[in-house]
């Protein structure tokens, strides 16, 4: 079984969180900058919401690049027969991980932390 069209989505899909992850990058810095420059309380805080939404996305495609991992990693190590539904297959294990998903998630996003520590120091000096 060939799993090169797989392989290569993937690897696509990993190429969309560098995006999120610039994405996040330009958001802080408008933040920063905003605070700094007007110090306008709801421009920031549409900023974090935009941060929020960023750290989403991520989780998203986290799950979703993790579960279709483990499914092409479970049936090369069973080798079926029958190539099962790979599709199918993901799709349960991201539900199950999306399922699990709560706000606390973002305490644990690297970026979104950096955002609200930085935000917190720029505000301490205005």
């Amino acid at each position: 079984i060939s799993f090169n069209a797989i392989d290569s989505a993937l690897s696509s899909l990993k190429n969309c969180q560098s995006y999120i992850n610039s994405g996040m990058d330009v958001a802080t810095q408008v933040a920063l900058d905003l605070v700094e420059s007007f110090n306008d309380e709801e421009d920031v805080n549409n900023m974090e919401k935009v941060m929020l939404e960023y750290a989403a996305m991520d989780r998203e495609l986290n799950h979703y690049i993790k579960a279709f991992e483990e499914t092409i990693n479970q049936v090369k190590r069973e080798k079926p027969e029958d190539l099962p539904n790979l599709e199918n297959l993901a799709e349960e294990k991201f539900l199950e991980m999306e399922s699990n998903n709560s706000d606390s998630d973002f305490q644990r996003n690297e970026k979104y932390m950096y955002f609200k520590d930085q935000l917190k120091e720029m505000k301490k000096q205005c």
